[in-house]
């Protein structure tokens, strides 16, 4: 077979469509999904904020009542704390900024898989699958990508992220 005769090597206007479809569809699901992933990670951040209060009140409220050197030691329980705190939340920052860089990139790896399988189906050889200019490497992973960006988008205007 060569470069050309299998069917897709020119534009296919219904895989084309399919491809736009099923990325978009896989960017909403992770448009969804990396909101949760970071709404969980500012729940731990509100947490830990809380924490940080009821030590404060707790451990430093009744340090106060000490004379002459009470409100200097609560002071530094308040100082304490919320030193704990933003090294509880920087780890959480950490931590939520890696969930989501994996599980974008393990999106991304996801699409170009079954894209690459979808493409493959209907007849080209790998080599075929790499050349460029050609319909797959030019044609069909910058429109999946951008569809699967679009998909991401969207999910975040519907949940209110962005106008």
């Amino acid at each position: 077979m060569e470069d050309g005769d299998w069917p897709g090597a020119e534009e296919d206007p219904e895989l084309r469509a399919w491809i736009k479809q099923f990325s978009a569809v896989l960017g909403h699901i992770d448009g969804v999904r990396g909101d949760a992933i970071y709404d969980l990670g500012q729940a731990q951040k509100d947490a830990n904020s809380w924490n940080e209060m009821m030590n404060f009140h707790g451990i430093g409220a009744p340090l106060t009542a000490i004379p002459v050197a009470g409100d200097a030691i609560q002071r530094s329980v308040d100082v304490a704390t919320a030193e704990y705190m933003n090294g509880l939340n920087a780890k959480v920052d950490a931590e939520t900024r890696n969930n989501m860089i994996n599980h974008y990139d393990n999106g991304e790896r996801e699409m170009y898989a079954v894209l690459r399988q979808t493409a493959k189906e209907r007849g080209p050889s790998p080599s075929e699958l790499d050349a460029s200019p050609g319909e797959y490497e030019d044609g069909l992973r910058p429109t999946a990508q951008q569809w699967y960006q679009n998909g991401i988008k969207d999910a975040d205007r519907k949940m209110g992220e962005r106008y």
